[in-house]
Protein backbone atom coordinates (compact mmCIF):
# COMPACT_ATOMS: atom_id res chain seq x y z
CA UNK A 1 0.00 0.00 0.00
CA UNK A 2 1.24 4.02 -0.96
CA UNK A 3 1.33 6.85 0.85
CA UNK A 4 0.02 9.55 -0.13
CA UNK A 5 1.36 12.64 0.96
CA UNK A 6 -1.34 16.18 0.68
CA UNK A 7 0.05 19.50 0.65
CA UNK A 8 -1.21 21.78 3.42
CA UNK A 9 -3.40 23.32 1.19
CA UNK A 10 -5.05 20.18 0.46
CA UNK A 11 -5.37 19.39 4.12
CA UNK A 12 -7.21 22.89 5.23
CA UNK A 13 -9.41 22.45 2.02
CA UNK A 14 -10.42 18.89 3.24
CA UNK A 15 -10.68 19.94 6.75
CA UNK A 16 -13.16 22.82 5.29
CA UNK A 17 -15.32 20.53 3.60
CA UNK A 18 -15.69 18.19 6.63
CA UNK A 19 -16.90 21.03 8.97
CA UNK A 20 -19.31 22.36 6.53
CA UNK A 21 -20.97 19.05 5.66
CA UNK A 22 -19.70 18.41 2.00
CA UNK A 23 -18.68 15.05 1.07
CA UNK A 24 -16.38 16.11 -1.17
CA UNK A 25 -14.65 19.49 -2.61
CA UNK A 26 -16.45 19.47 -5.69
CA UNK A 27 -19.69 19.92 -3.96
CA UNK A 28 -18.46 22.69 -1.89
CA UNK A 29 -17.13 24.60 -4.70
CA UNK A 30 -20.46 24.09 -6.67
CA UNK A 31 -22.43 25.66 -3.88
CA UNK A 32 -19.79 28.33 -3.33
CA UNK A 33 -19.80 28.90 -7.24
CA UNK A 34 -23.50 29.38 -7.19
CA UNK A 35 -24.04 32.21 -4.58
CA UNK A 36 -22.89 35.56 -5.38
CA UNK A 37 -22.28 36.44 -1.61
CA UNK A 38 -19.85 35.67 1.16
CA UNK A 39 -18.17 31.90 1.49
CA UNK A 40 -16.97 29.54 3.36
CA UNK A 41 -13.10 30.67 4.83
CA UNK A 42 -10.94 28.66 6.95
CA UNK A 43 -7.69 29.59 9.06
CA UNK A 44 -4.44 28.43 7.26
CA UNK A 45 -2.23 28.45 10.49
CA UNK A 46 -1.44 25.10 11.78
CA UNK A 47 -3.29 24.03 14.44
CA UNK A 48 -5.90 26.13 13.79
CA UNK A 49 -9.09 25.32 12.25
CA UNK A 50 -11.24 28.14 12.58
CA UNK A 51 -14.09 28.85 10.15
CA UNK A 52 -15.76 31.77 9.00
CA UNK A 53 -17.68 33.23 6.24
CA UNK A 54 -15.81 35.37 3.97
CA UNK A 55 -15.81 37.71 0.88
CA UNK A 56 -14.61 35.24 -2.36
CA UNK A 57 -11.20 36.47 -3.13
CA UNK A 58 -10.60 36.95 1.09
CA UNK A 59 -6.75 36.07 2.04
CA UNK A 60 -5.86 37.66 5.07
CA UNK A 61 -8.89 37.62 7.33
CA UNK A 62 -8.89 38.13 10.57
CA UNK A 63 -8.91 35.02 12.69
CA UNK A 64 -11.06 34.86 15.88
CA UNK A 65 -9.70 31.85 17.21
CA UNK A 66 -5.86 33.02 16.47
CA UNK A 67 -5.82 36.39 16.19
CA UNK A 68 -3.97 36.53 12.82
CA UNK A 69 -4.89 38.15 9.43
CA UNK A 70 -4.90 34.05 8.51
CA UNK A 71 -8.44 32.81 7.35
CA UNK A 72 -8.37 32.45 3.98
CA UNK A 73 -11.72 31.69 1.53
CA UNK A 74 -12.00 28.20 -0.30
CA UNK A 75 -11.99 29.87 -3.32
CA UNK A 76 -8.26 31.14 -2.96
CA UNK A 77 -7.13 27.86 -1.21
CA UNK A 78 -8.26 25.93 -4.01
CA UNK A 79 -6.46 28.10 -5.96
CA UNK A 80 -9.97 29.74 -8.41
CA UNK A 81 -9.76 33.17 -7.56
Amino acid sequence: MSTIALSYKAVKLMKLCDIEGFQSLDDLLLVVALKDSACPAICITEGCDHTANMEPDQDQGFCEACGGNTVVSVLVLAGLI
